[in-house]
């Protein structure tokens, strides 16, 4: 990634073409104090506009036109939150539910006919891991605490068998760094979660530095995986390890549930309607006091656009979750209106391709699909032109294109937030009828992700709210 001062480069490079400042000035239409400034540095851009303007007249070529545009957006919100940035980006533009392996039966039970207790090398400690993953699979809980580094081998292991169709559940303890300059860190972790973050036999916790309950509960090693009968501590380098039982083992599989019972949920995995629901049910009247609310989807959010009658189509399941979901539609429904009344903003995003594909399939990322009684071509218009009326009658609620070649968002996906409250991560799950629900609690990745909005703007992701509206105006009188 080029550091290079903005300023400095765009000198160079107007230097070194055939053009004075003045003449670039006069036929760029930018003004010539305001370009002085550029280059010296006094002055910075609001937007890229006028720079692209200059790269277009000095016919930069591509190489020095992306050093040019990345010293720009580095220098507009600095490096290390830029590089976060683009990794929040990655992994929306990547994000998908674990599918189940089969290239490989991680159901094999390996026979240990004798284990050494002690692993001086990567081989040793492999054949402990797998020794621990089979007492696990074989003991009365079948249960597995693991406090690990996110991303090697040993992790892979027994992530696969996780996703694979065991008597498995893990209790997974992570560590958070409050450190600012750690925060790509945690945004990275958050990535390699994400194999077996949406598994149900999966539970993740996490914790702060230096917070009180973990000060006199500590595992002697750096890294620890427990079972019921065993404990493995594990070195920093993950080269070696020691396989404790009896009384040891009681101890530090009871230091781990002490910390543990402590630490916070880093995430909700949920995907079953009535889960859902609850959820939304404890976390309700979600619009009352943010200022500011966006959604970012594959298609068009739709549920300020719904009413009663096109809330009534929408289960297609039983009557007793019936009244559920259309009270839960029409409570959030009218939270939104009324936030929008109030002169709160709502801002939504969404694709060209979504669109086209809620037109075709009637289906919405934003609404899980448990829950989605596909809409009528008919209903899909009404429900456009009542997201036009809208917006003509509030200035505070908006939409935006976004520009697919510059962030590609996939097919089933949604993410929501607001500047209090949790993430909301929906997309498609195991099959084409079910949806899965991320729910992110820990608060500096929240954070991160309501950042999305800066990258946005900065790498001007999206086209504008009168582009928006023209384009969604003839999408309707074409297919009316």
């Amino acid at each position: 990634m080029d550091k290079i001062k903005f300023s400095i480069l765009l000198e160079y490079l107007i230097k070194n073409s055939s053009y004075t400042i003045k003449r670039l000035a006069e036929e760029t239409n930018i003004d010539r104090t305001v370009l002085q400034k550029y280059i010296s540095g006094t002055r910075f851009p609001n937007s890229y506009t006028n720079i692209e303007k200059i790269a277009d007249k000095l016919t930069l070529p591509k190489e020095q036109r992306d050093s040019l545009y990345n010293s720009y957006k580095i220098e507009k919100v600095g490096y290390h939150k830029y590089e976060r940035l683009q990794l929040i980006k990655e992994i929306i533009e990547n994000i998908n539910y674990p599918k189940e392996i089969s290239d490989y039966d991680f159901n094999i039970l390996y026979t240990f006919n004798q284990i050494n207790n002690f692993a001086f090398n990567n081989t040793d400690l492999i054949a402990l891991i797998r020794f621990m993953l089979y007492q696990a699979k074989k003991s009365k809980s079948h249960k597995l605490k693991a406090y690990l580094p996110i991303k090697n081998e040993i992790y892979d292991i027994i992530c696969n068998n996780l996703k694979s169709t065991t008597p498995l559940f893990m209790e997974m303890l992570i560590h958070i760094s409050t450190v600012k300059s750690e925060q790509l860190n945690n945004i990275k972790q958050f990535k390699n979660l994400l194999p077996i973050i949406f598994l149900e036999n999966t539970q993740i916790k996490y914790y702060y530095d230096n917070q009180a309950f973990t000060q006199n509960n500590t595992f002697s090693y750096p890294y620890l995986i427990c079972c019921d009968q065993y404990s493995l501590l594990i070195n920093s380098n993950l080269t070696s390890g020691i396989l404790l039982e009896n009384e040891i083992n009681d101890y530090l599989s009871h230091q781990f549930d002490k910390i543990y019972s402590q630490a916070e949920l880093f995430c909700k995995n949920i995907s079953s309607p009535s889960d859902i629901i609850n959820y939304y049910l404890e976390d309700s009247f979600i619009f009352q006091d943010s200022e500011n609310n966006y959604s970012f989807s594959y298609e068009p959010c739709i549920v300020p656009a719904l009413d009663q009658e096109l809330i009534k189509k929408i289960y297609p399941g039983d009557s007793k979750n019936k009244e559920y979901v259309e009270n839960f539609l029409n409570s959030d429904h009218k939270h939104i209106l009324n936030h929008i009344k109030k002169g709160k903003n709502f801002f939504f995003y969404f694709t060209k391709s979504g669109l086209q594909s809620f037109y075709d399939t009637g289906k919405v990322s934003e609404i899980p699909n448990q829950f989605l009684n596909p809409f009528s071509k008919t209903d899909v218009i009404r429900i456009l032109n009542r997201t036009i009326n809208i917006a003509n009658s509030y200035p505070t609620f908006r939409f935006y294109l976004i520009k697919e070649e510059k962030f590609n968002l996939p097919n089933k996906f949604s993410l929501t937030f607001n500047d209090i409250k949790n993430i909301n991560i929906t997309l498609g799950g195991k099959n084409e009828d079910s949806s899965v629900n991320l729910i992110i609690l820990e608060p500096t990745l929240r954070n991160e992700f309501y950042s999305l909005i800066d990258l946005i703007t900065l790498e001007e992701c999206c086209y504008d709210f009168e582009y928006s509206y023209e384009y969604l105006k003839k999408f309707i009188k074409k297919h009316k």
